[in-house]
């Protein structure tokens, strides 16, 4: 990686020992020399990406330390770096009160100067970094997303169709997301959304080695939604302009800058599409329910494996145009292809997708199966969760996602925890409620054997209620709970429920009657 450099010399000497150390080290590009401040101070603006200006103590007019505070206020970005004849504590505390990220002695050595203005052109990259992003809308730099990378097992099962919408959903979660057309030939994503850009994928190939922010401003289309997508080029034979080591350049940039980047590699395997797919996180080959697609599924799952561009193992597969009148099922799938088929099964809704794909207007999909379906893909392929700001690439022992397996214990205990006393209620009522059941079966028995007592003896209350005791067992029978009344004609037990708490009496009476019959007088 080259630095680029302008250096502002009061004479040839300085410069040609400069320029003969800078030689030495090999990744520096010297642009140009300059013999006046104010020659310098204009040459700054005019030149991209310039990484560090190195300005030497006696160039004029313009007294160096007021040159480096104009620099500093007028380029940010710029690490200016000043070189004297003899390093002073009063000229180093002068040049960094004006701006500058060093001090460097004119017969400093070779490794020394090499440190110096390394650091300076690093420092100066970051920062420019910082503020393209700040003023382009561009993600900054520093965070690692996740690559999702999307291929149709032949054409016309829905790649590009299930990308768009997995992307759009990651934007409406609050995802920094970018969406790459690697369909490099035949891309139709410009249709899906109705937009006409004039830049793509080729535009970042020649710059590949240093992409910035700025540079991807220019490049990618930002959808009203918030998501931004990388187009394909608009005539095909471009495609092979991006090749597999560009690819890898490409999406680094755009890993290093979004959370979530979704590429949709087409059904042709190229060059690119080849490093999208050794390069992803997850990859996923969709299929539909019939044998020409499950074959050729096979073939492509085979073409991967012989260019050992992805591992059988590392493939997941997506049903889709899924309808329980197939013939063909997931089970079947699953079983044919050998590899993991994903949960989720977009439903057969070719005319509900018609109008949004013929408008360009994705909002258009309001089916709310197809909608819920690829919701649920978006969270089973991590998509659409955010993951937490101590979340790492090594998860913790006992972490398995975003929330972690400790976390969901902790949240299912404390549910647990909330709602064990409404079933000792609800267990407590049930019991109490079959107390109250067998009270009544309790106090009917005992009625009946009352009166049959009654009608076969002299009219004996002694000998009634014990007869009707008898018929029952503790704690139903106990004097305190049981009581007989007999008017002549009838047996009336009645009985006090037993609570289901111990020691405590509940104020519910069960009773039963039984009409007597004179049995001594019936024949």
């Amino acid at each position: 990686m080259n630095y680029r450099v302008i250096l502002g010399s009061p004479t040839a000497e300085i410069e040609a020992s400069l320029i003969s150390k800078f030689a030495e080290l090999g990744d520096w590009e010297i642009l140009s020399t300059y013999r006046s401040s104010r020659d310098l101070a204009e040459a700054s603006g005019r030149h991209a990406q310039l990484d560090v200006a190195l300005v030497h103590e006696e160039l004029g007019p313009l007294p160096v330390l007021d040159l480096i505070r104009d620099l500093s206020r007028s380029f940010p970005q710029l690490a200016v770096i000043l070189v004297v004849n003899e390093v002073l504590p009063d000229t180093f505390n002068g040049a960094m009160e004006a701006g500058a990220r060093g001090v460097l002695s004119v017969d400093a050595s070779l490794e020394e100067l090499g440190t110096r203005v390394t650091t300076a052109a690093e420092w100066s990259r970051t920062l420019r970094q910082h503020l393209d992003a700040a003023s382009s809308n561009v993600p900054v730099a520093g965070r690692r997303g996740s690559i999702v990378a999307l291929s149709g097992a032949k054409g016309g099962v829905g790649t590009t169709t299930v990308a768009l919408h997995l992307a759009l959903n990651a934007a409406r979660a609050g995802r920094t997301v970018c969406l790459v057309d690697l369909d490099l030939q035949t891309g139709d994503v410009p249709t899906y959304l109705d937009v006409t850009h004039r830049r793509s994928s080729v535009d970042l190939v020649e710059g590949a080695e240093t992409i910035s922010g700025s540079m991807l401003a220019d490049t990618l289309y930002v959808h009203p939604s918030g998501m931004h997508v990388l187009l394909a080029p608009h005539d095909g034979e471009r495609a092979e302009d991006v090749s597999a080591r560009a690819t890898r350049l490409i999406l680094g940039a755009l890993r290093s800058r979004y959370e979530v980047v979704i590429v949709d590699c087409g059904s042709h395997l190229t060059e690119a599409g080849a490093m999208a797919i050794e390069l992803a996180d997850r990859i996923v080959l969709l299929v539909t329910p019939d044998l020409p697609a499950i074959r050729a599924a096979l073939r492509t799952l085979e073409f991967w494996g012989r260019l050992e561009v992805r591992n059988r193992s590392d493939v997941e597969a997506l049903l889709t145009r899924h309808n329980k009148k197939n013939e063909v099922q997931p089970d079947f799938v699953r079983k044919l292809l050998g590899i993991k088929l994903l949960d989720t099964k977009l439903p057969a809704a070719y005319r509900l997708l018609e109008e949004a794909a013929n408008t360009g207007k994705p909002d258009r999909l309001t089916d709310e199966a197809m909608r819920k379906a690829l919701t649920q893909l978006g969270g089973e392929l991590g998509t659409l969760d955010t993951p937490s700001e101590n979340d790492t690439d090594e998860k913790k022992p006992g972490e398995t996602g975003v929330l972690g397996a400790v976390g969901d214990r902790g949240a299912t205990l404390v549910e647990f925890a909330a709602l064990v006393p409404m079933f000792v209620f609800t267990a407590m009522l049930g019991f109490q409620l079959i107390l109250f059941g067998l009270g009544g079966m309790y106090a009917s028995h005992a009625a009946a054997e009352g009166a049959r007592q009654a009608g076969v003896t002299p009219y004996s209350i002694t000998r009634i209620t014990e007869e009707a005791q008898r018929r029952i067992h503790p704690p139903w029978n106990e004097d305190d709970r049981f009581q007989v009344e007999f008017n002549g004609d009838q047996v009336q037990v009645t009985i006090r429920v037993p609570s289901v708490l111990p020691g405590v009496d509940t104020p519910w009476d069960v009773s039963a009657q039984a009409a007597v019959v004179n049995e001594r007088t019936r024949y």
